[in-house]
């Protein structure tokens, strides 16, 4: 019995050996190919069906699981891609010895099938699954696809989920989330144009062909003749198409033979070296276009390439790649091909990309275990993303990285031959098995390569010597971290990166500082030489990594399942800094100071200083004080917040008690002496917020209440009568103080398809109340732009019994239809150039609120749309389409209308409803708007007319600055969720 129990838990995994013949369209940029697949069945269990991946399924429409990832991580493009841009896999025919096999659709995902066996599938025995497919390659919006005429090959086959201990894992493809597929062996025949050079997964089997790419290094070094050449081959100086320029290579190469058997000598070095080599398979053929013409006939190459012990394939076909190669002798002695593919010579990066993969092979195989194959390659392709992604043999870089940049991506993307490709963990549940162990190695690595800080002294006296426990320490702080052993899917886009690479990449460090770096190193020696080529669980690399006690491995496992940062925060001094600094933050508090400027129409210009601790990590009491001296009033302004946040992650994702406070003036005048004289604002509004927790912490919704009461005094002009010119003059008048109880309820969505938010204020003053209710959103328009909508309504209502002086008192607080002025900000929100200017620039500035529209008409009250009762408007603007403008400028057309109680009385002054439509300028993420009505209600138009100084266009344009409206999520579109 006890034997038996033992047998049934040895390790067992299956095995798989593919057979794939596929040739590349590059006019219709598809793929036909045609799959033998050999599954051998080596679990306990007999096999009744397998389940197939079918990823190039996951570009097939807008509603497959990578399209929601999208989506939620902030990405539109595939989402709005056309037709064409997509991609798919089909004309599928599963058979066994000839017979067809059911299959069945995945309940949840286009991109996974069920293929039921003709005949159940007995442990230890094999079966031989074949099926012609035909792959739409998209654009390349994920890892794989196709950039114009440059392809990456990725995950495009037909491949069977792994059945291992745990089961069957079927999984939908996903950008955030990578993969998990069986070992076996892959002989691959790649069909393509002769004029394309392919990088791909394994061993290059066409000796012709080994040729051709050695010789593409010898005119490396002359590429930037390119583009003279290229136009010299043009005709009309027009730049030929990827099609005719491959047929000019082929017909230089062949007028190049021909001089060659006539005994002519080659002076041309650079048709030589695009002579095009002989390769088996050579098949003329003519291919039809879209249209069904046919164009110039193509010659073919079939390339081979073979590779055991690998779970994938991937391969890439470019005409315009540059190829370097070179050997790398292992410390066994073992000789390994290094190879480089990239699209522009003069790179200096590029040029030392052999030295950088000899490097990273290098270190891994001593720190690890051998490199095991025979070649490695790197290629520079343009991806859906920056950085690279890996696949066996072969990893894709994509462009514009500098030389150092370059090397690490390097040494991490080969690396994950040991980390994904040798050791290969489900990355999709485990991704710090993968990325964040590889990415200790990459702390390792240039710790070797790149000693010391990579900025200047000036900057390394600010910042700690590791950014990456900065980082770490400063999301798990706020509460917004995700245990590392988090599967993938289910982490944010900030924790992927933070948590998976980073934190797991320290951990990692600390159990080798615990262990010892001699112990640690002959521990991942054993677990590589132990689990290579096989599928490691997390428990199995704990118990490579017991030793002694244990208490050093269980000690991380413990870590891997708890929130947190990697150093506790105990900030027991305090210092002064300059601008910044985040060195020894886990111990110091800086208050950090930096100079500050301002100005209003009635300050003028303000300098003073900018004193705040608001850093990385964040404190639990935060201030921020702005003192400024202003040279025109010769006053002491200002503005400033204190306030203390509890994180109590349950319930509340965080409550924030604070007070802030502001003082600037408002006024400016002339006394009788002809001295000048000021009237201003002072401001106290303390604040309680609560926000509320989201269950899923991918969300995008954000929901708070907030009670903020406004306690402001007001110094007011008094006018005097001078007695020798009979002018009234003003003088210090009375200071009168007034407050202001709000109570808000915001609820928003940042997603990123049609995102909106609602927000729901009730305020309440010295006899009135006024309640209102704010939405926004917004539609996306395929590609580019969007219409926003804005709907406002408010209900304004006297407590006690309406009066004259009521009326008069609360005439600021009463919601209208036109634009709000400065002096109409009643809790001083807003930033305004000058408040109650009425003529030149500040005197056009308005701010976006009640009503919202977009036209001063401060000399007719009546057309204002102001109620003591009630107010509704909508507010459209919408993008223009691309291409329409000779420049792309940031240009809207807006469009405002709106209605108030008063113009449903029988003898109105207004029609029922106002409107006012233009051309609108947005600037700054939303920060500033520039309008320029152009029509309006004929109410506006009519009385316009009668004052032609303020009928003029650019006295009718405004602008508003809304500082009172900016979020940071939505401004970077809900990337930064904080």
């Amino acid at each position: 019995m006890r034997l038996q129990v033992v047998a049934q838990n040895a390790y067992w995994q299956q095995e798989v050996h593919y057979t794939i013949d596929v040739s590349l369209n590059d006019t219709e940029h598809t793929l036909e190919g045609f799959l033998k697949l050999r599954y051998i069945n080596h679990s306990p269990d007999t096999l009744r069906f397998i389940w197939f991946h079918l990823w190039p399924n996951a570009f097939k429409n807008d509603k497959t699981a990578f399209t929601d990832q999208s989506l939620e991580n902030g990405e539109t493009k595939f989402y709005f891609s056309n037709r064409e841009q997509r991609g798919y896999i089909n004309r599928l025919d599963f058979r066994v010895a000839n017979n067809t096999l059911k299959t069945e659709d995945h309940p949840q995902y286009i991109d996974i099938v069920k293929v039921n066996l003709a005949a159940p599938l007995l442990p230890n025995q094999a079966t031989e699954i074949t099926t012609p497919f035909h792959v739409k390659l998209p654009a390349n919006f994920s890892r794989g696809g196709h950039t114009g005429h440059s392809y990456q090959v990725t995950q495009w086959y037909p491949k069977p989920a792994v059945y291992d201990r745990n089961g069957w894992h079927p999984m939908p493809y996903l950008d955030q989330g990578e993969f998990y597929s069986d070992f076996g062996s892959f002989d691959v025949r790649i069909t393509v144009p002769e004029g394309y050079v392919v990088a791909a997964t394994g061993e290059l089997q066409n000796e012709k062909e080994k040729t051709w790419l050695k010789e593409r290094e010898h005119y490396i070094s002359r590429e930037p003749e390119e583009s003279a050449n290229v136009k010299r081959e043009t005709a009309n100086g027009k730049r030929p198409s990827a099609a005719e320029r491959k047929q000019i290579a082929i017909e230089k190469a062949r007028a190049l033979k021909a001089a060659k058997r006539k005994g002519q000598s080659a002076t041309d070095n650079r048709q030589l070296a695009k002579e095009q080599p002989q390769t088996t398979n050579n098949k003329p053929q003519t291919v039809q276009n879209t249209r069904g013409a046919s164009r110039v006939p193509q010659t073919f190459k079939t390339l081979q390439y073979k590779q055991n012990n690998i779970h994938d394939f991937a391969w890439f076909a470019d005409s315009a790649f540059f190829v370097k190669q070179d050997t790398i002798q292992l410390a066994s002695g073992r000789v390994v091909q290094a190879m480089s593919f990239y699209r522009s010579a003069k790179s200096r990066s590029w040029n030392q990309s052999i030295q950088y993969i000899k490097d990273a092979v290098h270190f891994r195989s001593n720190a690890i275990g051998e490199y095991p194959y025979n070649v490695v390659s790197v290629v520079e392709a343009k991806m859906g993303f920056q950085g690279g992604m890996e696949y066996p043999t072969i990893t894709s870089i994509s462009p514009g990285m500098d030389e150092k940049q370059l090397d690490m991506t390097i040494g991490h993307e080969v690396g994950h031959n040991w980390f994904y490709g040798i050791l290969a963990s489900n990355e999709r549940a485990y991704p710090w098995m993968d990325e964040g162990v590889n990415s200790y190695y990459d702390r390792r690595y240039k710790a070797i390569k790149y000693p010391g800080p990579p900025y200047g002294k000036w900057v390394q006296k600010r910042v700690p010597d590791d950014l990456e426990e900065l980082a770490v320490d400063a999301l798990a702080k706020i509460k917004k971290d995700q245990p590392v052993a988090t599967h993938s899917a289910d982490l944010t886009s900030v924790n992927y990166m933070v948590v998976t690479y980073l934190k797991t990449g320290l951990m990692v460090q600390r159990l080798e500082n615990a262990m010892g770096r001699q112990r640690f190193d002959s521990c991942m020696q054993a677990y590589y030489r132990q689990w290579q080529f096989k599928h490691p669980y997390p428990h199995d690399f704990q118990k490579s990594f017991t030793v002694g006690d244990g208490k050093a491995v269980q000690s991380f496992f413990d870590s891997l399942q708890q929130k947190g940062g990697i150093n506790p925060i105990v900030r027991k001094k305090w210092k002064p800094v300059f601008l910044f600094s985040f060195k020894n933050y886990d111990s110091v508090s800086y208050l950090n100071w930096m100079p500050a400027i301002g100005y209003n129409s009635y300050d003028k210009f303000m300098f003073g200083a900018v004193l705040h601790n608001y850093t990385f990590p964040a404190h639990k009491l935060q201030y921020i004080f702005t003192p400024m001296y202003a040279f025109g009033s010769k006053d002491l302004t200002g503005l400033g917040r204190i306030g203390y946040t509890w994180r109590p992650n349950k319930t509340f994702d965080k409550i924030d008690l604070s007070v802030s406070g502001a003082h600037f003036n408002t006024r400016e005048g002339t006394d009788s002496l002809g001295k000048k004289i000021h009237n201003g604002f002072y401001k106290v509004a303390p604040a309680l917020r609560v926000t509320f927790n989201n269950k899923n912490v991918r969300s995008s919704v954000d929901k708070w209440l907030e009670w903020r009461t406004f306690f402001i005094w007001e110094n007011n002009f008094r006018y005097v009568l001078k007695s020798d010119d009979g002018g009234f003059y003003p003088t210090e008048g009375k200071t009168t103080s007034r407050y202001l109880n709000q109570l808000t309820f915001n609820f928003a969505d940042y997603r990123t398809l049609y995102p909106y938010d609602a927000q729901l204020q009730l305020q309440q003053g010295e006899g009135f109340y006024r309640a209102s209710a704010t939405a926004n959103y917004f539609f996306n328009y395929s590609g580019y732009g969007g219409l926003q909508m804005r709907v406002f309504a408010a209900k304004f209502g006297y407590i006690g019994e309406k009066t004259l002086s009521k009326q008069f008192s609360t005439l600021v607080y009463q919601p209208k239809l036109t634009a709000v002025r400065g002096n109409e900000d009643y809790t001083y929100s807003n930033y305004f150039i000058g408040r109650n200017e009425q003529s030149g620039l500040p005197g056009q500035q308005i701010m976006v609120r009640d009503g919202g529209l977009k036209l001063r008409t401060d000399l007719f009250q009546g057309l204002q749309g102001r109620s003591d009762n009630w107010i509704a408007s909508l507010n459209l603007s919408t993008t223009l389409p691309q291409g329409l403008l000779p420049v792309n400028l940031p240009v809207k057309i807006f469009f405002d209308a709106g209605t108030y109680a008063d113009a449903w009385k029988k003898d109105a002054a207004t029609s029922r409803f106002l409107y006012v439509a233009g051309v609108q300028l947005t600037l700054f993420k939303d920060l500033v708007h520039v309008y320029a009505p152009v029509l309006y209600s004929k109410e506006f138009r009519d009385n316009l007319k009668t004052v032609p100084d303020e009928n003029s266009f650019f006295k009718k344009i405004s602008f508003s600055i809304d500082i009172h409206r900016f979020n940071l999520r939505r401004a970077t579109g809900n990337k930064i969720p904080f």
